[in-house]
C-alpha cells in the first residue's frame, strides 16, 4: 500500500510539474509575479525536490534488488530456493503435457504467501474448468512434494484454446 501511494504521489508531482513548465511557456507573465527570493517559497521548492529525490532512490535501489528466495528451514539450516529453480520445475511438470503450447510462469513471495501465475496456450477437447484444476492440483502436489513449498494460489489464464482435432484413418 505505501508503494501505491508514493507512485501515487510521484506522478502528481510529474503531473504539476508538467503543467507548470507549460504554463510557464505559455504565459511567464503570470510567473513574474512569485517572490522567488521568500522563504516560504524556498522550503516548499526544497521539501518536493527532496521528496523527488527520496523517491528516485528508493526505485532505484527497488529495481535492482536481488529477488527473495524461498527459504525452507529445518534443524540442521536453510535451503534457499529461488524463483527460477521452481519456474524450471513447473516448466519440466507441464512439458508433460501435449496438450500445453506456449507457457509464461510468473511466481514469487507477496508478504508471507507465494503464489504462481500461469499464461499458456491449450489444444484440448477437455472441459477446461477440469483441466485447469488439474493443472493446479498437479503443481501444488509436485511443488509440495518435491520442495516441501507451499504455495498458497495458483493462477491459470488461458490465452489461446484451440479445439485438438482428432485424424481418423
Amino acid at each position: 500500500m505505501i508503494k501505491k501511494l508514493i507512485f501515487f504521489f510521484a506522478w502528481i508531482g510529474i503531473f504539476a510539474m508538467a503543467v507548470a513548465g507549460i504554463g510557464y511557456i505559455t504565459m511567464p507573465q503570470y510567473f513574474s509575479t512569485i517572490d522567488s527570493s521568500s522563504l516560504i517559497f524556498k522550503v516548499v521548492f526544497f521539501n518536493i525536490c527532496l521528496a523527488y529525490i527520496c523517491i528516485s532512490v528508493l526505485k532505484l535501489l527497488s529495481k535492482f534488488a536481488r529477488e527473495k528466495d524461498y527459504v525452507i528451514k529445518n534443524e540442521h539450516g536453510a535451503v534457499h530456493i529461488s524463483t527460477d529453480t521452481v519456474k524450471n520445475l513447473i516448466r519440466e511438470i507441464l512439458s508433460r503435457d501435449s496438450d500445453i503450447k506456449g507457457l509464461k510462469i510468473d511466481c514469487g513471495n507477496r508478504g508471507s504467501k507465494y503464489f504462481i501465475k500461469l499464461n499458456l496456450d491449450m489444444i484440448s477437447n477437455n472441459n477446461l474448468s477440469i483441466k485447469t484444476v488439474d493443472i493446479q492440483n498437479l503443481i501444488k502436489n509436485n511443488l509440495e512434494e518435491k520442495l516441501d513449498l507451499k504455495v498458497d494460489y495458483i493462477e491459470v489464464k488461458v490465452s489461446k484454446l484451440s479445439i485438438k482435432r482428432d485424424i481418423i484413418e
